[in-house]
């Protein structure tokens, strides 16, 4: 049902959109043809992503898979842009007795402005993310942790739109910051082993005096999940499944916390278990927790954590979005949330999920993190 539902909802929208902006304008018969071609083609670009590309993606150049999701965003972009102008045309309706005039030059400036915008969007998404560099201030940190590097990638989505030659500068841009340690919080890969492989090997790169560490998020469970997390430790991440290991920094003890992911109940693995993941460690040690999804940080916050880093909301992607993002997670959607004692801090995203291709007004990130003592 829910594989019917993916295909059909979007077609529904995009019939709409193309009934309030296109099928009553001045246009000739053949331009609408094709433009309803488009549209009914683009509106199928999740569907095709959940489905054809998660296997057979490798068989489409990577030109046109990035076209696909420009014209995908533009007919994201014209379905909001169909509904305001419905909008308009309603209060319009109401206070002038008449409809809105020229259809035609409406239709065409909507359509010009959204493929801009979309371009700048789909840009946006593919481009390298900026370096966003965070002081954290932890009460009786020791000596030889104050100015301790966290460099934390997350939400790589590894794909056939992101591909290998974007990691590759992902990783080489990290190593280039010189993190004592490395964490990458989820969502590293989408689609089977044998077509992602070769795009999610360049994060073996990746290099730290104290280790790469990992956990699972949502897509993991979605395709392969076994298979990866025993291509993980291969691409030398330590990945933490409820459990944690202690590092010595010249004589200090950090913890590094890590937990499994909530869509592991969906398919009958283990869930999150933060008084597991935590049991074992000496009372006093510095500990950071690594979790995908940020639902529960305010359970995870009641235990003796002094950095929670997580991912997954993107940081909604879009401005103005972000605040429906925020009110699904909980609250909690980028940058950093003092919870009690403990600061959480949202990656937006190095990456994004190629189903969902744009960004606007809301970057893309690779974080540093600097422990600071707190005065």
């Amino acid at each position: 049902m829910q594989q019917v539902l993916i295909h059909v909802i979007p077609i529904f929208f995009a019939l709409y959109m193309y009934v309030s902006l296109f099928h009553k304008t001045r246009l000739h018969w053949a331009i609408r043809g094709v433009l309803l071609f488009l549209i009914l083609i683009s509106c199928q670009y999740p569907a095709f992503c959940r489905s054809f590309f998660v296997g057979y993606d490798d068989r489409v150049p990577h030109l046109g898979i990035v076209l696909y999701c420009w014209l995908f965003s533009t007919q994201l972009l014209l379905v909001l842009a169909a509904f305001a102008k419905d909008f308009v045309g309603l209060i319009y309706r109401l206070v002038r007795k008449t409809k809105l005039p020229h259809p035609t030059t409406t239709a065409v400036s909507l359509l010009s402005i959204a493929m801009l915008i979309a371009a700048f969007g789909s840009y946006s998404a593919l481009s390298q993310p900026p370096i966003y560099r965070l002081d954290v201030p932890i009460k009786n940190l020791p000596d030889s942790l104050d100015g301790f590097t966290i460099a934390q990638l997350s939400d790589t989505h590894a794909s056939p739109l992101l591909d290998r030659s974007r990691l590759v500068k992902v990783v080489e841009r990290t190593n280039a910051l010189k993190p004592d340690m490395v964490a990458v919080t989820g969502d590293i890969v989408d689609g089977k082993t044998e077509a992602r492989l070769q795009d999610v090997s360049p994060l073996k790169e990746l290099h730290a005096p104290y280790g790469v560490f990992a956990v699972e998020g949502n897509h993991e469970h979605y395709v392969d999940y076994d298979a990866w997390m025993a291509t993980y430790p291969t691409l030398n991440m330590t990945v933490l499944h409820n459990s944690h290991r202690i590092l010595d920094v010249n004589g200090a003890k950090l913890a590094i916390v890590g937990i499994t992911d909530p869509m592991a109940a969906r398919y009958h693995r283990e869930y999150p278990d933060i008084k597991k993941a935590m049991s074992g460690i000496p009372e006093g040690t510095v500990s950071i927790l690594l979790s995908h999804q940020v639902k529960y940080s305010r359970d995870y916050a009641k235990y003796p954590i002094a950095l929670q880093l997580a991912g997954h909301t993107h940081g909604g992607q879009i401005f103005g979005m972000h605040w429906l993002a925020q009110i699904i997670n909980k609250g909690f959607v980028k940058d950093k949330y003092q919870i009690g004692d403990m600061l959480l801090y949202v990656n937006r995203g190095t990456g994004l999920w190629y189903g969902f291709p744009i960004r606007l007004g809301i970057p893309s990130e690779i974080t540093l993190v600097t422990l600071k003592k707190k005065n």
